[in-house]
């Protein structure tokens, strides 16, 4: 984890000393209100969200920040240890699924509600603003929305005579075409493989494979038909296995497409659209007449703020700026998805900034009115962990599906016990 601190050095001195006619006047000045602020992101994000805290800072010189901040994995495991020692920072950037890991009853961040003088709230809907609650106490803002979106190369598809693909079958006739010349048609990462078998399922089966109301409803049967079809997948060459993917492979044109969140799209598709390659946001893969659609959004994240904090109101002058002012959104643009913010809207607008493959996949997202809102399980890292031991050890280890799918089922379900 990588720490900095940000302070006005005018305000660290805490008594002045003041001479007249030989005598000394002690005049105090207070100290700076200390908070600090931990995300996680690539450099990218850090090289923007720097600034902009030091931005912060000089608007508000009575407000000392600390900062703490590196890449995801690294960033969750340092989250569950803050936490399992009250020792989490005062305002915080943290995944969907945290919100309900952290505090599954409410209680265990700051409810926002009560900050609301210093939060402008009303640059969001309920419905946004729904995300973050629980029983009845907003403990998170989200900053944007995100989904797994599939972005195609149309170029390599067009090179073979074929329309890039809306069904999963479309993607298995493309690599029949493509696997001679080792193009894959679609690369799925770690998590875009896990919900794309999740999707798959739910529409082959109109089952979700988590309820609306928490419960688990996906049986064995369920999780053995997933990891049959990721099998079919590898075996077909649709995608390669998830760790065999190397990172330029979009990029370099041996996927010929790919599934990443919404605010991914510019870090993944920029490079090949400045190459003159015709990127083009691509539907939602479905079984055709499928019941649910098994695609999901979700906030990119959401800022919270500690249950406890001593500095309740800089924390939430730190959160608004960083969901609402002008000069954030400069400073962030479209990193982090579309802004849901009306005044980052504004100021994005204004600029000229929603255009593109992004702001594309995020119009369809919100003109999709069969994307669900994502159960926190289905994000959950150790379920995910479950999904890749069953699938290695299906496609390496000549582990048996049933017997791999039965350990995938037992971990969902003590999710939800």
């Amino acid at each position: 984890m990588k720490y900095s601190r940000l302070i006005i050095p005018l305000l660290t001195a805490a008594v002045m000393a003041l001479s007249a006619c030989g005598e000394t006047d002690e005049i105090e000045v207070a100290r700076p209100v200390s908070i600090s602020f931990s995300w996680w992101g690539k450099d990218v994000r850090h090289g923007y969200t720097l600034p902009a805290i030091k931005d912060f800072v000089l608007m508000n010189p009575e407000i000392e920040v600390i900062t703490e901040y590196s890449e995801f994995d690294p960033f969750q495991r340092k989250m569950d240890v803050e936490f399992a020692a009250h020792d989490e920072c005062d305002v915080m950037q943290i995944n969907y699924d945290w919100l309900f890991r952290y505090s599954p009853d409410g209680t265990g961040f700051y409810d926002l509600n009560e900050l609301s003088e210093y939060i402008k709230l009303d640059n969001f809907s309920e419905d946004e603003l729904s995300y973050g609650m629980i029983n009845g106490r907003l403990n998170g803002i989200s900053n944007a929305l995100n989904t797994e979106t599939c972005y195609f190369n149309a170029d390599i598809y067009a090179s073979y005579g074929l329309p890039v693909p809306d069904t999963w079958d479309a993607l298995f006739n493309a690599a029949e075409f493509m696997a001679a010349d080792g193009v894959y048609p679609i690369e799925l990462n770690r998590k875009s493989s896990w919900l794309c078998c999740i999707a798959h399922e739910e529409q082959q089966t109109g089952v979700r494979c988590f309820d609306k109301d928490g419960s688990l409803t996906f049986t064995q049967e369920n999780f053995e038909h997933m990891l049959e079809f990721y099998k079919r997948m590898i075996d077909h060459r649709v995608t390669k296995y998830v760790n065999d993917i190397d990172k330029q492979d979009f990029i370099d044109g041996v996927s010929a497409g790919a599934v990443y969140w919404i605010s991914d799209a510019g870090y993944y598709c920029q490079p090949l659209i400045d190459k003159g390659m015709n990127i083009v946001v691509g539907e939602y893969l479905r079984i055709p007449n499928s019941e649910l659609s098994g695609w999901y959004a979700k906030p990119t994240s959401l800022y919270c703020i500690r249950r406890d904090t001593p500095a309740p109101e800089a924390a939430a002058k730190l959160v608004n700026f960083l969901l609402n002012s002008e000069e954030m959104a400069k400073y962030q643009g479209t990193e982090k998805g579309i802004p849901l913010s009306r005044s980052m809207l504004e100021v994005l607008e204004a600029d000229s900034k929603l255009n593109g493959v992004q702001y594309t996949a995020n119009q369809m997202l919100l003109s999709s009115p069969q994307v669900e809102r994502i159960s926190p399980y289905l994000e959950n890292n150790t379920l995910l962990t479950a999904f890749d031991n069953a699938v290695k050890s299906v496609l390496f280890d000549g582990g048996d599906i049933a017997e791999q799918a039965q350990t995938v089922y037992e971990t969902a379900q003590a999710l939800v016990d």
